[in-house]
């Protein structure tokens, strides 16, 4: 049964056929589907995310679905930044800093179709100075950006993060649905999405455009020239946490 609407899949295969003119790699990391589950290592939203991007990857002929199994490729998937499984990047072939963790469905959909046209396109949506200012980051930024797939508010702010990590070497961005992760709702404080977090030193909650998140980026990562503004914390673009959310992903260590 197919994992996407009639509307959805005619819409992605649209976006795919016009934009996807390179290969492009989505690694999945995922537990293995020989249908014995170990104790601590069920995940039951991994089979759903495995069959909504091999319906997705079977749309083009230069998308390639590679599915790994985490606990036999701890090394690899830690050198990847998967840190919690379903957990997949995006990217050419060797590439790894455009990452998305848990179901990129409803409204997290034009997201990954955002990652898949960066990993393929040489072109940016970045405004040209934004370019030139990630391109001199002299410090490595990590963006998280946690995100529910029902928000109207996370998509922006998600695909700016992705795009970044596809324009410069120094930036990797993890999109993380926190209806998979629940306990992370916890651990970061959150209380309403999106969440942005930039090398764990920097966090706004609400949507970010993409000269709000540059700014918070230079900011984590020390750049003077962002020192001088106060950035207030919590935008008007927010959705506000159901906190019965419960998910069904594994969280690594």
């Amino acid at each position: 049964m197919p994992v996407l609407s009639l509307e959805e899949l005619s819409i992605v295969r649209q976006h795919l056929g016009a934009y996807i003119r390179r290969d492009v790699t989505v690694t999945l990391y995922s537990t293995s589907s020989t249908g014995i589950i170990i104790p601590g290592r069920e995940c039951a939203a991994c089979g759903p995310v495995q069959e909504l991007l091999e319906e997705v990857a079977g749309m083009s002929t230069r998308l390639n679905l590679e599915t790994i199994d985490y606990y036999t490729h701890q090394i690899d998937a830690q050198a990847s930044g998967i840190t919690r499984i379903p957990g997949f990047t995006v990217g050419r072939p060797g590439e790894h800093r455009m990452r998305y963790f848990g179901m990129p469905a409803q409204r997290q959909m034009p997201v990954l179709v955002s990652a898949l046209v960066r990993a393929a396109e040489r072109s940016s949506p970045l405004k040209l100075e934004t370019r030139r200012r990630i391109r001199r980051l002299r410090e490595e930024a990590h963006i998280q950006v946690f995100v529910t797939p029902e928000s109207d508010h996370c998509g922006d702010t998600a695909m700016a993060a992705l795009a970044m990590a596809a324009e410069s070497p120094k930036v990797s961005a993890d999109v993380i649905d926190i209806g998979t992760f629940p306990n992370l709702i916890e651990l970061y404080k959150i209380r309403g999405v999106p969440v942005t977090v930039i090398n764990g030193r920097v966090s706004f909650t609400g949507a970010l455009s993409e000269a709000l998140l540059l700014k918070q980026v230079l900011r984590a990562t020390g750049e003077a020239e962002a020192g001088a503004e106060q950035i207030v914390d919590y935008s008007n673009e927010v959705t506000m946490l159901n906190l019965g959310v419960r998910g069904a992903g594994t969280p690594i260590g």
